[in-house]
């Protein structure tokens, strides 16, 4: 089992608000050192401030979470925050260990119990829920492409964009490490803060206020995009602790999806949409996509995007591929010449933003 995320020392924080999350810290009573080292690594490593203290002592009371060590005789009169009783597993003799740890519990009243090192992560994430108590996800948006340059990362950071713009606190998430990154596409490539490869290779759950204070911004916007080392997708369970936190952190969050995308990504949004160039080779392809992403989501739309070209009616290019139309919206003329100059998108006056600000109106009616 391992600790929660570390953060890299050298990545520039930004002071930003958190309206979803408030400071709080964990008290651990007891003498014993090598309960005193696990628990500090195990705090350390999500950011947790961790109060230790002997158990005959004050300092409790203002705690969120009670660590009680096994050392414990009586625990101190008063305490209203949940308890958990920590115990370092003796490998000699585990189940003398288990039995007296329990035992101990019900003695001194603890609600739960943690015998280290086997419980560290729940541990860990005991400790997260106690300083930021879990709340509803934020609403979530998967955009994928249906075909190579659909224009899917363009409008999912649109969508980000003009949601943030709006008051809503966004954030965008490229999980697509193929797809050239998000960064570019708003002109953030030099902005400071925390990328993939930081996290691709952790373990463990992620505090959502250490990953707030860690991302880029742009006009605000928290992004989370690749460098230009080599890319690979983020293990599993590290891109399910960034969408949980995320989903606790903020109020809106878009994950530009690739392809390929599948299981617990595309089943932790509220929304996913296609997006389609009304052509049909591009429908072809989107169909196949399409099916593999009903799978793993009941509610899948189009997005059709058209161009000054010919192509298809978008209520025909959604039919063909077999999803519901959501919106359609056309190429906005130098939009990809501003993207190259390393500019940002445009903000009001365009196919793009509008049909974002339509998406969000659809998502959020009551904002």
């Amino acid at each position: 089992m391992s600790s929660g995320i570390g953060l890299p020392h050298s990545v520039p924080m930004t002071s930003v608000p958190l309206p979803r999350t408030s400071p709080a810290r964990i008290a651990l009573l007891t003498q014993l050192p090598s309960l005193v080292d696990q628990c500090s690594a195990l705090a350390d490593g999500s950011g947790i401030a961790l109060s230790v203290a002997a158990p005959t002592t004050g300092g409790w009371q203002d705690a969120a979470l009670v660590l009680l060590g096994e050392d414990v005789a009586e625990p101190p009169r008063g305490i209203t925050a949940p308890t958990v009783l920590i115990a370092v597993d003796d490998a000699t003799s585990a189940a003398r260990t288990s039995t007296d740890a329990y035992a101990a519990a019900a003695r001194l009243g603890a609600d739960q119990v943690a015998i280290l090192p086997a419980a560290a992560e729940w541990l860990v994430q005991r400790m997260i829920a106690a300083v930021e108590p879990p709340v509803a996800p934020a609403t979530t948006a998967g955009i994928v492409p249906g075909c190579g340059g659909a224009g899917a990362t363009v409008l999912a950071a649109a969508l980000a964009l003009e949601a943030q713009r709006g008051g809503l606190q966004t954030v965008l998430v490229d999980a697509d490490p193929l797809g050239g990154g998000v960064d570019l596409v708003l002109g953030a490539e030099a902005a400071p803060g925390l990328r993939w490869p930081a996290l691709a290779a952790s373990k463990g759950s992620l505090r959502p206020s250490m990953l707030v204070e860690s991302l880029p911004r742009v006009e605000g916007l928290a992004l989370l995009s690749w460098d230009r080392t080599d890319a690979h997708d983020p293990p599993p369970h590290v891109l399910d602790s960034v969408l949980s936190a995320t989903q606790q952190a903020f109020d809106f969050v878009v994950v530009d999806l690739p392809r390929h995308a599948t299981g617990p990504a595309v089943r932790a949004c509220h929304h996913v949409q296609i997006v389609i160039p009304a052509r049909v080779r591009a429908a072809v392809g989107a169909a196949r996509v399409a099916g593999r992403l009903r799978s793993a989501h009941h509610t899948v739309g189009a997005v059709v995007r058209q161009d000054d070209r010919a192509g298809l009616p978008a209520p025909q290019i959604a039919e063909a591929v077999g999803l519901p139309l959501t919106a359609s919206l056309r190429t906005d003329r130098g939009l990809s010449a501003r993207v190259d100059r390393g500019e940002s998108l445009p903000a009001r006056r365009s196919s793009l933003a509008s049909t974002a600000a339509s998406l969000i109106d659809l998502w959020f009616p009551d904002r």
